[in-house]
């Protein structure tokens, strides 16, 4: 069965992402991105855009910052999923993808981005993504600069490098997706 995927995200960058990488697509924000924000917030506004949705797209792909929060990735998808089957929503595909901690996290993964005066940290997971991405270029604008930064992203880069883009592409491979079209 041929997919057609739907995407609900935390805010605009993760929409302008996507927006580039899997275009024509239907995208909603939760517009719930945050460390305070509680999952239980999030389940309920991802419900209401899966009824919304009306079973009419497949997957429904969901994209969430981790923040500072304590639990892990893995927790937070099992907590999420839980709820949405609580819910009522245990018949769809749904399919959430955590960025750890950002969604810049992902764009730093691709490691070409640094220099030899400006060296990867060792861990890309887990930082502040943001702020490394201000420190290679001097400024950041989550707004266009991650739009700027993908024109030259190289996805097979950025997934040896973080385990949760890993994840979120390991999730979408049956996607039509430019960014799935990679050697792994």
């Amino acid at each position: 069965m041929k997919s057609n995927p739907a995407f609900i995200v935390d805010g605009f960058t993760e929409k302008n992402i996507i927006d580039k990488i899997c275009p024509n697509r239907p995208i909603r924000r939760t517009d719930l991105n945050g460390k305070d924000v509680s999952l239980d917030a999030i389940a309920n506004r991802l419900a209401s855009y899966i009824r919304l949705f009306s079973n009419r797209y497949y997957p429904i792909i969901v994209i969430i910052d981790k923040e500072s929060r304590s639990q892990s990735c893995d927790e937070i998808v099992s907590y999420i999923m839980d709820k949405l089957y609580n819910l009522g929503f245990n018949n769809q595909d749904i399919r959430i993808s955590i960025a750890d901690k950002m969604i810049e996290n992902w764009l730093i993964a691709d490691l070409r981005l640094f220099s030899p005066k400006l060296p990867p940290p060792k861990n890309i997971d887990g930082i502040n993504g943001a702020s490394q991405l201000r420190k290679i270029f001097g400024s950041y604008s989550k707004s266009t600069d991650c739009i700027k930064i993908l024109d030259d992203f190289c996805p097979e880069v950025a997934y040896k490098n973080s385990s949760s883009f890993k994840s979120f592409i390991d999730s979408i491979e049956n996607i039509d997706c430019e960014f799935t079209k990679f050697k792994r």
